[in-house]
């Protein structure tokens, strides 16, 4: 036997340990790197959320299965991603599902609004549920949570295990952060992990409401020669801390592909985060170059 041969034989156990932990779901996963599984293709996406987010330490992004809830990647270290953090904007998607469900609100018929001077001047009109979700209508909201009521949210929230399960502060904010005394957070996590339930069908509510926020979520959907891909989601930004010293940027949604039907959360926190439509155009870029999303005419 030659010396080469008897060297590979040596050789074949640490092989077949280096090859059963680089096929581990759990390879590669050194904080702020991601943890990767079958189905996408790491290299690309990796490269494409460096290069978008340059590696923040306060960046999380996870990508998760929509049926199962399966986590297949997860950008950002443990801590960072399974840090609550107030919801802001994107915890819209569960109120107009709470709404719904509660009968508080209809598909169809406006709110009336009351009057009062508003800080954007298209939230100065009646709306409906469609306009107040995309317009982000911040009265119409508060109406929504006074309806509601906070005993009721705390049982929704359990039933969801939507973050802390805490409507804290003001019944028209606590979903706004410590700066307005809003006490309700939730991780980049959670949110990924709600919304595979809520796609999956697995939140107890009606079929109904849930199929209509799914149609208020859809942000845009585009073709090529592989078929039809679909983008929904909700950005939100606001401070972190009481004092506005820091804050937090999300885009959160769903990328319906012709091979794939996934769910995702982004998280952006610290004193200099972008808002939620910076972090929303930079990681749509990257589903893009990851080859996930078409990309732009002469993209």
């Amino acid at each position: 036997m030659s010396a080469a041969l008897k060297g590979l034989i040596r050789l074949a156990p640490l092989l077949g340990a280096a090859l059963v932990a680089a096929c581990s779901p759990q390879a590669g996963g050194k904080a702020g790197k991601p943890l990767f599984r079958a189905g996408l293709d790491r290299d690309a996406l990796d490269a494409a959320v460096d290069g978008a987010f340059g590696g923040a330490a306060d960046t999380c992004i996870v990508v998760a299965d929509a049926r199962s809830g399966d986590e297949l990647f997860t950008y950002g270290s443990t801590s960072v991603c399974m840090r609550r953090l107030p919801p802001c904007a994107t915890f819209e998607i569960a109120n107009a599902l709470i709404g719904l469900d509660a009968g508080v609100v209809a598909p169809t018929g406006a709110m009336k609004w009351d009057g009062t001077p508003q800080p954007i001047k298209s939230w100065e009109a009646d709306a409906d549920a469609a306009a107040a979700f995309k317009k982000s209508i911040q009265w119409w909201h508060q109406k929504v949570a006074e309806q509601v009521g906070r005993d009721a949210y705390v049982q929704r929230f359990r039933s969801f295990d939507y973050g802390n399960h805490d409507p804290a502060g003001p019944i028209g904010s606590f979903w706004m952060g410590p700066s307005v005394g809003g006490g309700l957070l939730v991780s980049t996590k959670e949110q990924a992990a709600f919304l595979a339930r809520l796609y999956a069908g697995r939140l107890p509510v009606k079929p109904g409401a849930a199929a209509f926020v799914q149609g208020l979520m859809v942000d845009e959907i585009r073709k090529d020669q592989t078929g039809d891909y679909a983008i929904s989601g909700k950005t939100g930004s606001c401070p972190t801390q009481a004092d506005n010293s820091r804050g937090v940027g999300w885009w959160v949604g769903r990328l319906k592909t012709p091979s794939r039907d996934l769910v995702f959360a982004a998280s952006v926190e610290g004193a200099n985060a972008p808002p939620g439509l910076v972090v929303q155009s930079r990681l749509k870029d990257a589903f893009a170059q990851a080859g996930l999303w078409p990309k732009d005419a002469g993209g």
